[in-house]
């Protein structure tokens, strides 16, 4: 799993086009805005289909300890084929998705996701000092 994490003072998406058929037909909701936010662009991979629970666990960990940094909760997820050359199936990244929200939303996290399966139109005002953007391989 690659995660490109960004601490944002304003982030907001609309939604512009469907890439994968998983990805509703209109999804809900299809724009958003959100201020004071971690944004994290994720990317599954094959091998983490292979990790199962363990990455899950790894990501969770990172997110605690970021948010713990930066004392903010609210985290929007972003499906983000892009950070690596090798993705997971569409399926698997959705499941791990789901699965991580679940999981933060029990350890007190705020979570929103973007639409699964869109390409998003987006624009983002991050935070200047040096933790507000970070790259972690899991």
């Amino acid at each position: 799993m690659k995660l490109l994490v960004f601490l944002v003072e304003s982030f907001e998406y609309a939604a512009s086009e469907r890439g994968s058929p998983l990805g509703e037909e209109h999804p809900e909701p299809s724009e958003d805005r959100f201020e004071g936010a971690i944004v994290a662009f994720i990317q599954c991979e094959p091998r983490d289909e292979e990790r199962g629970d363990a990455v899950l666990k790894q990501a969770v960990k990172y997110f605690r300890w970021f948010s713990r940094k930066r004392g903010v909760t609210r985290l929007v997820l972003h499906s983000f084929a892009h950070l690596a050359e090798e993705r997971s199936s569409p399926e698997f990244a959705f499941e791990l998705l789901q699965a991580l929200g679940e999981r933060l939303e029990e350890q007190g996290f705020e979570i929103h996701h973007t639409p699964f399966g869109w390409s998003l139109k987006w624009s983002m005002s991050v935070e200047g000092h040096g933790y507000a953007k970070t790259f972690k391989s899991l």
